[in-house]
């Protein structure tokens, strides 16, 4: 976020299931009607994302929208996402309206490609205007990243903030506008037309982020885009997957644990760290055990950074946790949402700052007299220095771990950006996220300029490998780690890891990275693929669950209110993911909405939005994936997958509202 905007701390109150009346949102007015001003055209986007067709302002008329302007560089407005999402998943039979408006602060984020895949790697399903020229920024006076606009149903700014908005402030602002909107009977009964979320390809690795070698031989990758962890052996062969591939936060073994988008990584002894990045959490994979374990964070994003003092490390909540190193016994923690170094001590089991005093700028000092911006790369050197690549300041920076001193090597503020070799002064990158430590020198991934750089850690000298703009060779590389003699290099939106041979910096740039061979690696097949799953014949089917006919009216809406009918002891998992994916209908206008969210958000079952076509009957085809727990101890969880067909009888005298039970297993301890 820039200027002066600030972080929003109030806390959430108890969220309504999914397409309920929204009773425990506490209503927040915003603007008074006779005070509020139409919103500014949205037309002057270059392009559009997750929609076949530019939007005008008069397509937003009569639903309630939330206006994002953010830009994928940012720490905050990726923050931000998670709050739209739930408001898009609280609201959705209500036809509330996200639209987000990318205006780009570092050249490569004007390009719709670079932000197409943006738009996949953080699961964006809203409409995006591509601002590439600023145009609808500056016609609606933006002046800091993220700002939230919410409009009315008659296109009228109810309220804007900067900054984090929380889900208490965004879905109270929605909930009222939803209110007089109904009362006026000015609300939108459909969707806005055209809407074709960005799919990306399901490859064996989907936009992985940062591995580490092992000592083994072998080494770890963060498949940040399946939410899981792969460990491949010194053969090259895969040795373990860890994580279900369902987008969580669950403890437990390999084939049951869950993340949300990890990345960094560091080994210490057997056991591997993890920054299990949006679930704000220190994770430690146990590689005797074969489990998977939470050992920091709260799970909740941090309001706040950490403090100098130690504090019981699952007390403390995180903001962001994006790269891991381990130096002494010590796990260091490049926090880039509270631009802070952090460190976690496994023996006490607690978390503390080590440097930056939280604020977003370039500035060298010692400990909390040092400031970074958004620090996402770390490396060791083997005399204790820990270099960052700190993004947002477009730098390396160095800590001496012994005093805690920092400095700068190369690299100039929040603004200062470009794509130059030269020295110290000369210099510059574009959004670095990755470096490495290898014979003397220092190895950055150059992520936005998609090029490979290496520099003199003395004297800040930096000469290009390889790489460029036209995203041949590599397209936002993001982690680097040297071993036997070669750099790995972690090609994010390429979905691949790929090495070069070490050497003078001549022979590098004039060597072929070659891709890491990954034999026998395959998608998850569920979680975020699970629609690849259900379309695929060669996999078993998923368990059926016919439910008796319901009966509803064949004219207007309706709503279809799905109940768990779990044995006594048995209930669903609240921290564990719950998704479903609608496959097919037949005599419905529209399929309804998927759900993605999390068992405690549908604790007492979710609701189904249903528009007939007036024909006798209708037909709905859906996947569930979930888990139930014994509720005492939950010490015996079971992750479900049931294909649910829900049959409906319409008429004219139906209700516009019923029930139907899903049964459940048993979770019990024997």
């Amino acid at each position: 976020m820039r200027n002066a905007a600030s972080v929003a701390s109030e806390p959430a109150p108890g969220e309504a299931p999914i397409g309920a009346v929204h009773p425990a949102i506490v209503r927040v007015a915003g603007i008074a009607p006779k005070d509020r001003k139409p919103a500014p055209s949205i037309d002057g986007a270059t392009s559009w994302l997750n929609v076949d067709h530019p939007l005008a302002s008069d397509a937003l008329k009569g639903h309630v929208t939330v206006v994002d302007f953010w830009t994928s560089c940012c720490i905050n407005c990726l923050q931000t996402l998670p709050v739209l999402a739930k408001v898009e998943q609280t609201f959705a039979v209500d036809h509330v309206v996200v639209l987000g408006v990318h205006s780009p602060k570092f050249d490569a984020e004007t390009e719709r490609e670079r932000l197409r895949a943006a738009v996949e790697q953080y699961r964006i399903t809203h409409p995006v205007a591509v601002d590439g020229s600023m145009t609808v920024w500056n016609r609606w006076q933006v002046d800091s990243w993220p700002t939230v606009f919410v409009l009315d149903a008659e296109g009228r700014i109810v309220w804007k903030g900067s900054g984090e908005p929380t889900f208490a402030t965004l879905s109270g602002v929605v909930a009222h506008a939803l209110d007089e909107g109904d009362a006026a009977h000015e609300l939108a009964t459909t969707d806005v037309a055209g809407l074709s979320p960005e799919r990306a390809a399901d490859t064996p690795l989907l936009f992985p982020t940062k591995a580490i070698p092992l000592a083994d031989g072998g080494m770890a990758i963060a498949d940040s885009g399946h939410d899981r962890v792969v460990i491949v052996g010194k053969d090259g062969q895969i040795a373990d997957v860890v994580g279900s591939g369902l987008e969580g936060a669950v403890d437990g073994g390999y084939g049951d644990a869950s993340f949300h988008k990890p990345q960094g990584l560091a080994e210490l002894g057997d056991r591997l760290y993890v920054a299990d990045t949006e679930n704000h959490e220190l994770r430690v994979i146990d590689r005797k055990a074969h489990t998977v374990t939470t050992v920091a964070g709260t799970g909740s994003i941090g309001r706040s950074g950490l403090e100098a003092d130690p504090m019981p490390a699952r007390e403390v909540a995180l903001r962001s946790p994006w790269d891991l190193a381990v130096d002494q016994g010590k796990v260091y923690i490049a926090l880039a949402g509270s631009h802070q170094i952090g460190l976690f001590d496994p023996t006490s089991g607690t978390v503390s700052a080590f440097a930056g005093d939280g604020h977003e700028r370039r500035r060298d000092g010692v400990g909390a007299g040092a400031s970074f911006a958004q620090p996402s790369g770390l490396a060791l050197s083997p005399n204790h220095h820990l270099y960052v690549a700190d993004s947002e300041t477009s730098s390396i920076r160095d800590i001496d771990l012994g005093t805690r001193a920092v400095r700068t090597v190369v690299g100039k503020d929040l603004f200062v950006f470009g794509d130059i070799d030269g020295d110290v002064e000369t210099a510059r990158f574009e959004h670095p996220i990755g470096v490495a430590f290898a014979g003397g020198k220092l190895y950055v991934a150059d992520t936005y300029n998609s090029k490979l750089k290496v520099v003199d850690p003395a004297t800040g000298k930096t000469q290009t490998l390889g790489g460029g703009r036209d995203h041949q060779v590599y397209f936002e590389p993001n982690g680097l780690f040297a071993q036997g003699g070669k750099l790995y290099v972690v090609d994010t939106n390429h979905a691949r890891v790929a090495s070069l041979p070490l050497g003078a910096p001549a022979a590098m740039a004039s060597a072929a990275a070659a891709p890491v061979a990954l034999a026998g690696l395959k998608p998850p097949t569920h979680g975020v693929a699970v629609a690849a799953a259900a379309a695929d014949p060669k996999l078993p089917a998923a368990p059926k669950i016919d439910l008796p006919e319901i009966h509803v009216a064949s004219k207007g809406a309706s709503v279809v209110h799905l109940i768990w009918d779990a044995p006594a002891g048995t209930g669903v998992n609240e921290d564990a993911p719950l998704k479903v994916r609608w496959r097919s209908s037949e005599g419905l206008a529209r399929v309804p909405d998927d759900v993605k969210t999390v068992g405690g958000a549908v604790k007492s079952g979710l609701d189904v939005a249903i528009e007939p076509l007036q024909a006798p009957a209708a037909t709905l085809i859906g996947d569930l994936d979930m888990v139930v727990c014994d509720v005492a101890t939950h010490r015996v969880c079971v992750p479900l997958r049931r294909e649910i067909t829900l049959g409906l009888e319409l008429d004219a005298t139906g209700p516009h509202s019923a029930t139907a039970k899903i049964p459940l297993p048993a979770a019990l301890v024997n």
